[in-house]
């Protein structure tokens, strides 16, 4: 089935114009510590952590003659937010002790608070999230209190559920979800779940189950199983479509995505005769499949090896198979797989996470780009002091900063999204 008419962005959305006047959040005392700046004035706070960001890029000695073109808005200011990580523990009952009767009120789900692992148990109204994955939170939270399922205890290693994460798609409102828990034990009732959601009205395309059993922070384990619907989660950015496994990256803000996509698109331009493009951390493919679009031949790396096969789909998907490769590899392990037709990019992008470059492949990308003088770097970053200190490395190569401009994809917190232009 085609997907519809990508939606055109727009300035305001109704929740706006719902709340306009009052406060968007209503969590007291600060908040759960993620969109600080949701009950501030939208344009002065923006403008105020741009220039926090290029002062931070003109200390670091980058900009000089650097052209800076400011900061672009986000199209959507709330409802924006179509991806939610949220953990679940037990809620404390009367006398602080959690209850584990069925039916009473035993999940505690939402963020943690800022510096502990106590659950800021505020999101089922949270204006950034999108409407579809509100409601969901909504019902959700009913149907598992109602369960015989348990919260996870992390001081006990007791319970079943760990972490809900829940993915809408900004085209069709389809929602994929999945559950982390400690083990397989809880599947029926899981599967029961979704398909209560079904019957209760959500568009619940796609539901999976992960396996976590370590003790460490990190969300996912290494093992899925659907549990219903389809495998991917369907999504269209660009005129390209997309489909997006559980444990995939794509980002948050799908209409701020969708401008930052295009000034990429613009920023690589078409690729020569054999031009040949490198898109470092590509995730499911997004920029890799854009610049496949330009003509060039693209090599992709990612170290999540779901994100590959999603990217190797995708490309499929697009009929772009022939001009995208992918490797599930670290970027600073991929140098000794490179391919023979790969050695001499016309175009780098890269897009890391907030830790940056490490510090191997920041060394080798220096090299490539004092051995390719007529390179051009994109580096988009959602952190601006580690691509800074990326951005220093590679000005030993004799490379230099030519332009940046910054997206608000995460609107009313601190954090924007950073493209740099760098050419010899």
């Amino acid at each position: 089935m085609d997907l519809p008419p990508e939606p055109r962005p727009t300035r305001f959305d109704a929740t706006i114009a719902v709340i306009q006047g009052e406060r968007a959040c209503r969590v007291e005392g600060g908040g759960c510590g993620s969109c600080v700046l949701v009950n501030s004035s939208y344009e002065p706070a923006l403008q105020s952590k741009f220039q926090k960001g290029v002062k931070f890029l003109e200390g670091a000695d980058l900009l000089g003659p650097a052209q800076v073109l400011g900061v672009n808005e986000s199209p959507r200011r709330l409802g924006y937010r179509t991806l939610v990580k949220l953990a679940v523990r037990p809620k404390a009952g009367p006398g602080g002790v959690p209850s584990g009767d069925a039916g009473s009120d035993r999940f505690a789900i939402g963020l943690f608070e800022p510096g502990t692992h106590s659950v800021m148990d505020k999101v089922d109204h949270c204006p950034i999230h999108a409407d579809a994955l509100r409601w969901l939170l909504r019902d959700m939270r009913r149907a598992l209190n109602e369960s015989p399922l348990q919260p996870w205890d992390e001081t006990t290693g007791a319970g079943d559920l760990r972490y809900l994460v829940a993915r809408s798609s900004h085209m069709t409102n389809e929602i994929m979800v999945t559950f982390v828990v400690r083990d397989a034990s809880g599947k029926l009732f899981l599967q029961r779940l979704v398909t209560r959601m079904k019957r209760e009205g959500h568009k619940l395309a796609s539901a999976h189950m992960n396996i976590n059993s370590e003790a460490g922070n990190a969300i996912f384990g290494g093992e899925t199983i659907r549990l219903s619907g389809n495998d991917r989660l369907r999504e269209r950015i660009c005129e390209l479509n997309f489909e997006v496994g559980p444990t995939a990256f794509f980002q948050i803000n799908p209409w701020q995505a969708s401008l930052m996509y295009r000034r990429v698109e613009q920023l690589a331009g078409v690729a020569s005769k054999g031009g040949v493009a490198w898109d470092l951390y590509c995730g499911i493919g997004q920029m890799s499949l854009i610049l496949a679009r330009q003509g060039f031949r693209v090599f992709g790396v990612e170290e999540n090896p779901a994100a590959v096969a999603d990217a190797s789909l995708n490309a499929k998907r697009n009929f772009l198979e022939a001009r995208a490769e992918f490797l599930a590899a670290k970027v600073e392990e991929s140098e000794t797989a490179l391919p023979a037709w790969a050695h001499k990019p016309e175009v780098i992008v890269v897009n890391p996470s907030r830790r940056g470059l490490h510090e191997a492949a920041r060394s080798h990308l220096a090299h490539v780009l004092k051995q390719n003088p007529d390179t051009r770097f994109i580096y988009v970053s959602c952190e601006v002091e580690t691509m800074a200190r990326d951005l220093a490395v590679l000005k030993t190569a004799g490379f230099r900063l030519r332009q940046v401009e910054a997206f608000d994809m995460f609107a009313h917190t601190d954090n924007l999204e950073w493209l740099a232009v760098m050419t010899s």
